[in-house]
């Protein structure tokens, strides 16, 4: 009988790390931009990112493209505020006629935070 118990202790543990590790790594929403360079070609950009709350770390990024828009969204790590796999400094391609990089904020919404200026062709932070 002990043994059954201990085997279904060790079965619910396993299953509750399991569940608290799977679901993480979701959507991040509070990124700060703290910092960006463009490569001399102007086909990459590398951007430094920060999370703005004190928990949580950045593993990845995924970005979609809408005729001159590149959308970008960040991604947590795994786990309960683990930072490994954590990054602060991620490369995104840019194709000649973007002109505007928007971060993901939340309820299927983006928020501008790099624009090319049309006079300078240089890349501005917005306010």
């Amino acid at each position: 009988m002990k043994k059954k118990i201990r085997i279904v202790g060790v079965l619910s543990l396993i299953i509750v790390i399991g569940l608290l590790f799977l679901s993480t790594g979701g959507k991040i929403t509070g990124i700060m931009l703290t910092d960006y360079s463009i490569s001399e070609d102007g086909n990459v950009m590398t951007l430094e990112v920060g999370v703005a709350s004190s928990i949580g770390y950045i593993r990845t990024f995924k970005a979609s493209e809408d005729g001159n828009k590149k959308y970008i969204t960040f991604y947590s790590t795994y786990g309960l505020n683990s930072n490994i796999g954590a990054k602060d400094e991620f490369q995104v391609e840019l194709h000649p006629s973007c002109d505007e990089i928007y971060f993901y904020r939340g309820n299927g919404e983006y928020k501008l935070k790099l624009q090319k200026n049309s006079g300078t062709n240089e890349w501005e932070r917005t306010k």
